[in-house]
């Protein structure tokens, strides 16, 4: 798994409308990348709402938001639009969960990417947060990483 240190790893994958971001662009600034397992799954689900309902704050703080997981970028589009989503939702889906590996944020048995977010600043990982498959990581972790490593 990727530590606290490391720089963050290349790759290129396509956001919910189809454009390309890479780790480049995800290399300056601040930047919270939020492994997930599935889009329209109950904890997934109440995890990606909460994170958006908090946006704007994340935004006052000047940190960007992306979410990764191994679904299609359409279906990520509707999931969206279904939560309401503003950030970034990133399709990790061919080769299949290639990007969630490199994290060391995949479950090969389940074939999904597990619950595992990354706190970057100019690039290097400043702070990993993880929880159980069935259990959301919480917005007030984040809020508390981002107020205390400027």
């Amino acid at each position: 798994m990727i530590e606290t240190g490391s720089r963050l790893f290349d790759f290129s994958l396509e956001n919910q409308y189809g454009e390309t971001i890479t780790s480049t662009q995800l290399a300056s600034g601040r930047v919270l990348v939020v492994f997930y397992p599935w889009a329209f799954s109950r904890v997934c689900g109440s995890e990606l709402a909460q994170i958006q309902e908090h946006h704007q704050e994340f935004l006052d703080a000047n940190v960007r938001v992306v979410a990764i997981s191994v679904d299609h970028k359409f279906t990520l589009r509707s999931y969206a639009e279904q939560l309401g989503v503003e950030f970034e939702l990133l399709a990790d889906f061919w080769p299949h969960g290639a990007v969630a590996k490199l994290a060391g944020a995949f479950d090969e048995a389940k074939g999904v990417a597990t619950r595992l977010s990354l706190y970057l600043i100019d690039g290097v990982v400043r702070h990993v947060f993880s929880s159980p498959m069935t259990e959301p990581r919480s917005v007030e972790d984040y809020q508390k990483v981002i107020a205390d490593l400027k």
